[in-house]
């Protein structure tokens, strides 16, 4: 006589249900988040140099531009006419990045024919917008990060301008500064303003935006990070008027590192 087989109950097949106490949850919850935390600084800092890269490969293609105007040009710089808040016409760029809404004023420059990309003119950590205008009260992002150190084809009224690639001596080529990436709160017009050294005092301020650091390109070609040393450079306040000039900025202290290292990159 067959005997009839029943199927055996899961626990007896050993098969019993099991499942992680709250004890063990709250354990690998733990654990979890020590990792993120361990992480998320790492996942933060290579984002920044990431961004560094980025601001850099954008100073380098456009002091190839740069250095391609000159030799089309029998060896004359761009020029880098400047009023208090605009650039004005036949220089490098035209306008102000405090106030252009559109890439209008960077497409009419005299260097935009070399490269016609306009995000190489915008450091991609730059989160800054125009100021307030008739139906944009909040302002929309920049076109703008970058000026040139403003005795580069500046104006006849500065004490000392160069014209000529040929007259940039002192310093040499490898160590005169070109593009700046300029702090949001002095970034106006396409020139960028640095006093002779002995003054202990911001014309422009260059950006701290990379890990309180900035990116600036050379006449020979290459482009640097540099880490800032002091905070002076942070903590000085530029407020902005309602028409988008800067005011000055008080003194820098004279035992300042970064100052005479910005003021050592153009003649003194």
């Amino acid at each position: 006589m067959n005997q009839l087989l029943l199927p055996r109950s899961p626990r007896r097949a050993g098969l019993c249900g099991s499942g992680f106490t709250l004890i063990e949850l709250l354990v690998v919850i733990a654990i979890i988040a020590i990792l993120a935390g361990m992480l998320l600084p790492v996942l933060a800092r290579a984002k920044q140099r990431a961004l560094s890269i980025a601001c850099l490969s954008n100073l380098k293609q456009l002091q190839i531009c740069y250095v391609m105007y000159c030799q089309d040009n029998h060896d004359f710089v761009p020029l880098n006419h400047a009023v208090s808040t605009t650039s004005l016409q036949q220089s490098w760029v035209l306008g102000n990045a405090k106030t252009d809404l559109t890439t209008s004023n960077i497409e009419a420059g005299v260097l935009f024919p070399y490269n016609r990309s306009v995000s190489v003119y915008v450091c991609p950590a730059d989160q800054s917008k125009t100021l307030p205008s008739a139906g944009l009260p909040l302002g929309v992002p920049r076109c703008r990060s970058y000026s040139i150190d403003y005795v580069l084809g500046g104006d006849d009224g500065l004490a000392y301008v160069i014209n000529r690639a040929a007259d940039i001596v002192h310093p040499v080529p490898s160590k005169k500064s070109v593009f700046w990436d300029e702090d949001y709160r002095s970034i106006d017009n396409g020139a960028f303003g640095i006093l002779p050294k002995g003054n202990w005092s911001w014309w422009n301020q260059p950006a701290s935006r990379h890990n309180r650091g900035c990116c600036m390109s050379f006449f020979d070609g290459h482009a640097e990070y540099w880490k800032w040393l002091d905070p002076s450079v942070l903590a000085v306040g530029v407020p902005v008027s309602p028409v988008g000039s800067a005011m000055a900025t008080p003194p820098v202290p004279t035992t300042d590192r970064d100052l005479p290292r910005v003021q050592a990159t153009t003649p003194p």
